[in-house]
């Protein structure tokens, strides 16, 4: 029986379902932030592993053939990122301004609620996304997800770097409008 869930659920999540993404997210995130903590000890950084986890997740969606295939990326992901953190020395980490900022949501909430936040914030964030278009998605992919600079952009889409910030403010502005009031997205312009 849950096969059948399953083999219906893959194909939802391939083509965009927000209700399909929500079973996926609700059945997993807790579990990874669960495990990246328990891997570095520190679940603030547990958080945001797992949320850039999730967004990897989303962007690759259709290389998933089973819901086994999503466990395994997820886990296999998570524990890699927190590899990366543990072996990376506290001054060369990345920089949490290039990063979402998660902390001012949860200021206040604990546990299984912050969670909960935290999936919706991945849900609206996923629908952000979604509403990026060609040029502002380019470069939001190659920013965020290869972590690449704002010069190592313009290089490569043969953009000049005043357009190619024009294009990071104009899809942080998209995704900012989907998301929660409390969260916070910084962008830095290097």
């Amino acid at each position: 029986m849950a096969a059948t869930a399953d083999n219906n659920l893959i194909p939802a999540f391939h083509q965009n379902d927000l209700q399909a993404l929500r079973v996926i997210v609700r059945e997993h995130f807790p579990s990874m932030v669960e495990y990246g903590r328990q891997l570095i000890n520190h679940g603030t950084e547990a958080n945001e592993i797992a949320v850039n986890t999730f967004i990897k997740l989303i962007a690759m969606r259709r290389n998933f053939k089973s819901m086994a295939d999503i466990k395994a990326f997820l886990l296999i992901t998570v524990r890699n990122a927190c590899y990366d953190y543990l072996s990376c020395p506290a001054e060369d980490r990345p920089s949490k301004k290039d990063m979402l900022t998660l902390d001012e949501l949860f200021h206040g909430s604990t546990g299984t609620m912050a969670l909960m936040i935290t999936s919706e914030m991945l849900l609206n964030l996923y629908e952000g996304i979604n509403k990026l278009k060609d040029q502002c998605a380019e470069v939001f992919r190659l920013y965020f997800y290869n972590k690449m600079s704002t010069a190592d952009i313009a290089r490569q889409l043969d953009l000049p770097v005043k357009l190619v910030r024009m294009y990071k403010t104009k899809s942080i502005k998209t995704i900012r409008s989907c998301l929660a009031a409390d969260l916070t997205i910084t962008l830095s312009l290097n």
